[in-house]
């Protein structure tokens, strides 16, 4: 049997940026190269500074339930290049994507003089094969998530039936703006004339930001509270319980199998672009029961997630102030009277100090930085030096693992494990591949790049969400 030649992303190289190249006419001109196959396609477009994830991963549940192929384009992964172009949860298979790969590599080798081409970046390809992958596969909807910002994103160029934004948040400051409203007029970028806009939990100074340009374009405007309502709802579980009604369903109580506080507004998110999807399609609404099987059965990786039972390990790509306090919510929801010890780490572009300064006002929590082998992330010397000036505790990570893994630990006790989903992707990975984390010979911390079947990490993609 012919042994099955992974793909080749090595080509790729030649197209990574160390900032994003905004602008829509390199991809337009690339999607014109092969068909506009992003005008062909039933697309939900979703911006949000975090949940874009965790809102499509409970998004992608509902709409299954009425036998639909539903697309979703989605980053950073965490295991497989693959992953960020599924279908019904099935990754782009290695035969597939090599295929379409092989097309966009000769397509730009023959138009290598064309000047209209030149800068785009290995972003806009691959959301250009995700368009073009769809559509070859007769997807019933595709759930596209933003890159980063909204307006001038690689992906802004669908025409999309309903589009959403979940947050605002100070991120990507330098690139986006250094306040909510110029942040928020990026997201609301992806509003479109006369297409619905969804709002999740939005301050008041970003929701009128959306507001505003709903307005302009004549799109129907549905918020969190107002149009549709969302209320946490205390439960001993691990999944999160929470209240719903909107226009078209009465209010009752559901749970999603996601933990933390924002779950719930997430889930709320998905469910009330379900119910608008399936009233523009004539399709008929999901039953409860219906709501209750597909929010149960989303999962999402690196959000929350309980890797290990014993002893408790959490990870969580809290990689922004916003997220770090959603997650300082939950901590004390779910674990208040557990000790917790904290590892973390983030990449250059993130606010360092603020999160760190966040992480400390958690209750009962002792605090380790430590770097990974990325060259995005913040340097040993760095974190060594913040964690001197804070009085906080640095150390490699492979051997803060294995520290804390040689020793019994209380059942009131858990390890927390956060920042950068980069960083969890390399911890989640040797945790998966040995449970017991045998560290009895610790890797140097440059042998801790993943090697995943597809390992290709590009500076600038999709926003960490």
């Amino acid at each position: 049997m012919k042994k099955q030649e992974l793909p080749d992303l090595s080509w790729l190289e030649a197209y990574r940026t160390a900032s994003p190249h905004f602008g829509l006419e390199r991809m337009e001109l690339l999607l014109e190269l092969r068909g506009n196959p992003h005008l062909q396609l039933p697309v939900i477009h979703i911006a949000g500074t975090n949940g874009k994830g965790s809102t499509i991963a409970h998004l992608r549940q509902l709409l299954e339930v009425r036998d639909l192929r539903v697309g979703t384009f989605t980053s950073p992964y965490l295991v497989s290049y693959n992953e960020q172009i599924a279908i019904n949860g099935n990754e782009i298979s290695d035969q597939d994507l090599q295929r379409l790969l092989s097309i966009y590599q000769e397509l730009l080798a023959q138009h290598a003089a064309d000047s209209s081409l030149q800068g785009v970046t290995e972003f806009e390809i691959v959301t250009a094969l995700a368009y073009d992958y769809f559509v070859q596969q007769q997807v019933d909807v595709a759930i596209i998530e933003v890159g980063m910002g909204g307006l001038l994103d690689s992906t802004n160029v669908c025409q999309p039936l309903l589009t959403a934004i979940t947050t605002v948040g100070l991120d990507h400051v330098a690139l986006l703006g250094d306040s909510l409203e110029a942040i928020a007029q990026q997201k609301a970028g992806i509003i479109k004339p006369g297409v619905p806009i969804v709002t999740g939990r939005l301050e008041p100074e970003a929701l009128a930001v959306v507001k505003q340009k709903a307005a302009e374009k004549d799109a129907p405007l549905f918020s969190w509270s107002q149009d549709y309502q969302v209320e946490h709802q205390v439960s001993e579980k691990a999944e999160e319980s929470f209240s719903f009604s909107n226009a078209y369903r009465a209010k009752d109580s559901y749970q999603t199998a996601l933990m933390g506080l924002h779950q719930a507004d997430n889930a709320g998110l998905a469910l009330h672009l379900c119910d608008l999807y399936c009233q523009l399609q004539s399709l008929p609404l999901l039953t409860k029961a219906e709501v209750e099987s597909a929010l149960l059965a989303a999962v999402w990786p690196g959000r929350l997630e309980r890797i290990l039972d014993q002893p408790l390990i959490l990870l969580d790509g809290a990689h922004n102030p916003h997220a770090l306090r959603s997650l300082a919510a939950t901590l004390n929801q779910h674990y208040p009277t557990y000790k917790k010890h904290i590892l973390f780490a983030c990449i250059q572009t993130k606010a360092l100090n603020d999160m760190v300064e966040l992480l400390q006002k958690i209750p009962k929590a002792a605090i380790s930085l430590t770097a990974f082998a990325d060259p995005r992330s913040f340097s040993k010397e760095s974190m060594q030096a913040l964690a001197e000036q804070q009085s906080l505790s640095y150390k490699e990570w492979p051997d803060y693992l294995a520290d804390y893994l040689a020793v019994e630990h209380e059942s009131d006790e858990l390890l927390l494990i956060t920042g950068s989903l980069y960083f969890l992707a390399q911890v989640r990975k040797s945790i998966l591949e040995n449970r017991k984390l045998d560290f009895a010979e610790r890797p140097s911390q440059s042998s801790q790049l993943s090697k995943n079947k597809n390992e290709h990490r590009s500076v600038y993609g999709h926003e960490e969400n």
